[in-house]
């Protein structure tokens, strides 16, 4: 056999889901906000770059004008020499009339790469690298529109950038703390929610098993409505099928007691016969023993009344008796339920016909299928008023034994017919062993079906399955 995969308990599992997905929604929208930030930040820091080579230009464009490139240059090292914050590394600007350049470093950098291919474009831009530094560049425009150069600084914001992580790692981690324990948190709610649940689960897992009780009161939830009224609903169904199966429990009693009466009274009255034959058999041994002919007749008809005696025992002990194995229905079965009907009766002047059409053997239940149409047919004969005819037929279709008990009495109540057909066995009806017989036929996976009105007789129709057992002949 498969070994089964271990599983987590659904009590844990769902609070467990719920955790999880509280701490994947915290983080993931905190990192989206954090996102949008750093997104913003570059922006600001474009924005402010471009303030600063606004001042620049300002300071530039009088000696572009005049084309005075030392002119240009001391600007460009006087402006290296303020800063704060942020730190220009390299001031450039990019002459379009002659094509000259003109750089101010600052003395502690060294002469860096050549310039971005973006600044021949003679539009504004920007540009990040990867060394901690932006290159950030702007059109020198004169008052007639004319472009008279590209403005350029390479700004170092290696202090802006780890300022920028220390607060991303700290937000990050402090997301991390927060998000774990509102996680921890829905985690427990969840639980204490789904207690009452657990609860029930609990109790009918409990009840599956066959020992269905009510919730004590100290597992009820003080302070959920909705959960105190499941666990009250389920109290009542628990001790509602408490009642049904201690009143199941009681018309089996008091059905086994009026099968050993009504057994008794067969077994008597099918015996009384052959006794009053054997005593006036042993009467003649005594008077004519000494003739042939009548001790012979005798003895004959004490052999008799043996043998009927014999297969009367015989008959009831294989109804009543219980057998650890299993055998198939055979028609001898059947004409042992006639011989244990038969006196009940002609003691009542009641017929009892049997038409049976079937094999030698039937793959179901022997024992179970004879006490069930035993009942049938004793509670058929009371049933029948005087000169009536009970009638059994018995046929086999379609993998079904189907057996069909009809009587001449009085009928059946509509009612109480449907609750047989439906299995109720809480309903009582007058000299019909309802548990009993409803319990047997649930047994063998069969059903019952009922044509009856009252005053003109009942037909109750079997239908027992084949079960998959070779018969033996």
């Amino acid at each position: 056999m498969r070994a089964r995969a271990f599983t987590v308990p659904v009590t844990v599992r769902l609070p467990l889901i719920a955790a999880i997905m509280i701490f994947v929604a915290a983080v993931a929208s905190t990192q989206t906000a954090i996102f949008f930030m750093s997104r913003q930040a570059d922006r600001q820091l474009e924005t402010m770059g471009h303030v600063y080579l606004d001042g620049l230009s300002a300071a530039l464009l009088p000696h572009v004008i005049g084309k005075d490139a030392d002119g240009i240059r001391a600007t460009l090292r006087q402006a290296l020499e303020f800063h704060e914050g942020v730190v220009d590394r390299r001031l450039t600007f990019i002459d379009t009339r002659n094509g000259s350049i003109i750089e101010a470093l600052r003395p502690e950098v060294e002469p860096g790469p050549p310039l971005p291919a973006e600044l021949s474009a003679g539009a504004s831009g920007f540009i990040k690298s990867d060394n901690g530094a932006i290159w950030i560049w702007r059109p020198l425009v004169a008052d007639n529109g004319n472009q008279l150069g590209t403005v350029a600084a390479n700004i170092d914001i290696a202090t802006f950038d780890a300022e920028r992580w220390a607060i991303r790692w700290f937000l990050l981690l402090s997301d991390l703390l927060f998000s774990g324990a509102c996680a921890v948190i829905g985690f427990f709610m969840v639980r204490g929610m789904q207690r009452p649940m657990a609860v029930v689960a609990h109790h009918l897992y409990d009840a599956a098993l066959g020992m269905l009780k009510p919730i004590e009161p100290h597992e009820m939830p003080a302070d959920d409505v909705q959960a105190e009224r499941m666990i009250l609903a389920f109290n009542a169904m628990a001790n509602a099928a408490n009642e049904r199966e201690g009143l199941i429990a009681h018309l089996a009693g008091q059905q086994r007691e009026a099968d050993l009466g009504r057994l008794t009274a067969t077994i008597a009255h099918e015996i009384r016969n052959p006794l009053g034959g054997m005593r006036t058999a042993i009467s003649t041994l005594r008077r004519f023993g000494d003739r042939e002919k009548p001790r012979g007749e005798a003895v004959e008809f004490l052999e008799r009344g043996v043998a009927a005696l014999e297969h009367v025992v015989d008959a009831t002990l294989e109804n009543y008796r219980a057998r650890p194995e299993w055998r198939p229905l055979s028609r001898q079965d059947f004409e042992d339920l006639r011989l244990l009907v038969d006196a009940d009766g002609r003691s009542r002047g009641v017929s009892v016909a049997l038409n049976v059409d079937v094999p030698e053997t039937i793959a179901v239940a022997a024992l179970d299928v004879r006490q069930i149409l035993l009942n049938l047919l004793l509670n058929a004969v009371r049933a029948s008023s005087k000169g009536g005819n009970v009638k059994l037929t018995a046929r086999v279709r379609s993998r079904e034994l189907i057996v069909t008990v009809e009587d001449e009495g009085s009928g059946l109540d509509r009612r109480l017919a449907h609750a047989i057909e439906r299995g109720n066995l809480a309903t009582e009806g007058p000299g019909l062993g309802v548990a009993v017989v409803i319990r047997l036929v649930e047994r063998l996976q069969g059903r019952v079906a009922i044509e009856s009105a009252p005053g003109s007789g009942t037909s109750i129709t079997l239908h027992i399955p084949l079960q998959n057992r070779s018969a033996t002949t």
